[in-house]
């Protein structure tokens, strides 16, 4: 094994063994002798010389590799150390322009930041002492406001937006938190959320004890279930629902007495009908200083038989802004609906397409049924089409089918019905027909 010799090739991309198979080759029949050999103690000598022979020969082809890849690099390295020094004079310059660059971007960014707090005071009206503290809670500056690629509408519709929710949440933790009201704005301040203050401020009341009220307290801890009935708009029930939920009290809307504009019918009976959705622009609520909220976009589909047939799509110009998170959740914009038809328009063609089918849509019976009836009214036209809710009916069947929620997103996925664009209307109506289709197999069991 002493004559072997390993014999390389260098160029720029590409380093080779000439020899590579001869000397894989002579490698093989040189340690042949070693397969097989089992060393017993008289052989420590034998041992010793055969790892002293096999020890030297890795290091002749370790250092032959560490010698071809020095020579190999070393064109290299000193090019590196060319093109470092070329860089180093370029930086110098470069250095100081991007230093002043930054300090003019840093600038541009605080007189933005100052411009958005400047607009956020102005507006702050709704907030009243708590204006401060809202602009200085760590949830309420959107860092994304500062990029030169967010105009001023943007970000005055966010900060807008932001007011009138918090302005919406703090009263009702006004009119909820008891005695708790400090802690419980206190905590919210840190979030501008009211997700989590239901559980915060059932913490507090366990540490410090139930709060006492006037009225007689139940000695019976059995739990129980209270039927109240609420009276007025839309919006005030919705914020009466929060205020509810943030009590800790587990509230569902069991039937809505407000006089509606159709029959209702309660047994998926039928397999021929107009299933419907509506978006909607909407509001801030009336005591913040805002208008009702009104149609955005209808859609649907005509079922014969069970099989859609027929679709209906239009967008409405609902005559006032669209709420920012509303445009979150639908992709609906103002400028998408500044070309077309108004509320009265838009249900005169929505009333044509449906005809005297019955109307099918998901929990319609709360809130859709509420703005076709307000625009049809303003239109001179009155839908007496009889109406199936799926919410409604989908309730019924809650307990025995174990669901966690009656939206129309969950019920959607439990039943594996695609919803490619959810939210908007045409898409939510198709997939409310193919609910109701489920809901009646179920039914028919």
């Amino acid at each position: 094994m002493n004559n072997l010799q390993l014999l390389s090739r260098q160029q720029p991309g590409q380093v080779s063994i000439d020899n590579f198979q001869e000397l894989k080759a002579a490698l093989t029949n040189a340690l042949a002798r070693y397969q097989g050999v089992v060393y017993t103690d008289s052989m420590l000598a034998e041992a010793k010389a055969d790892k002293k022979e096999l020890s030297r020969l890795r290091t002749d082809i370790r250092n032959r590799r560490l010698e071809i890849k020095k020579a190999y690099l070393a064109p290299y390295e000193e090019f590196d150390a060319q093109v470092k020094e070329l860089l180093a004079m370029v930086d110098a310059p470069l250095d100081e322009i991007k230093s002043f660059v930054s300090k003019m971007e840093d600038r541009e960014k605080e007189a933005k930041r100052q411009e958005i707090e400047a607009y956020f005071l102005r507006k702050s009206s709704p907030l009243g002492a708590l204006a401060r503290q809202v602009l200085n809670s760590p949830a309420f500056f959107d860092a994304k406001w500062l990029n030169k690629s967010t105009t001023a509408k943007t970000w005055q519709a966010a900060v807008d937006e932001k007011i009138y929710k918090a302005a919406w949440d703090l009263d009702s933790i006004q009119a909820t938190a008891g005695r708790h009201i400090e802690a419980v704005t206190a905590k919210y301040l840190e979030t501008l959320s009211t997700e989590d203050l239901a559980a915060y401020r059932c913490q507090l009341s366990a540490v410090s004890g139930p709060e006492v009220f006037a009225a007689p307290v139940s000695r019976d801890h059995r739990a129980g279930v209270l039927t109240v009935r609420l009276t007025g708009g839309v919006e005030e029930l919705a914020q009466a629902v929060e205020m509810l939920s943030m009590l800790g009290v587990d509230c569902e809307v069991l039937e809505d007495d407000r006089p509606q504009p159709m029959p209702e019918r309660t047994v998926p009976d039928f397999n021929s009908f107009v299933c419907f959705d509506l978006e909607t622009s909407g509001t801030y609520g009336a005591a913040n200083g805002d208008a009702p909220a009104e149609i955005t976009e209808i859609g649907a589909v005509r079922v014969v038989n069970g099989e859609i047939t027929e679709t209906f799509s239009q967008l409405v110009n609902p005559g006032r802004k669209i709420l920012p998170r509303i445009v979150r959740i639908t992709h609906i914009t103002d400028e998408m609906v500044a070309d077309q038809p108004g509320p009265e328009e838009a249900i005169r063609r929505f009333a044509e397409f449906a005809g005297d089918s019955v109307l099918v849509g998901h929990n319609i019976k709360q809130s859709d049924l509420h703005y076709i009836d307000t625009a049809a009214r303003r239109a001179g036209i009155r839908l007496e089409n009889a109406f199936f809710d799926t919410c409604r009916f989908a309730r019924t069947l809650r307990d025995a089918q174990g669901w966690k929620s009656l939206k129309l997103e969950y019920l959607s996925e439990a039943f594996g019905i695609a919803q490619p664009d959810a939210h908007r209307a045409w898409c939510d109506a198709q997939a409310n027909a193919l609910l109701y289709e489920k809901l009646r197999e179920l039914a028919a069991r």
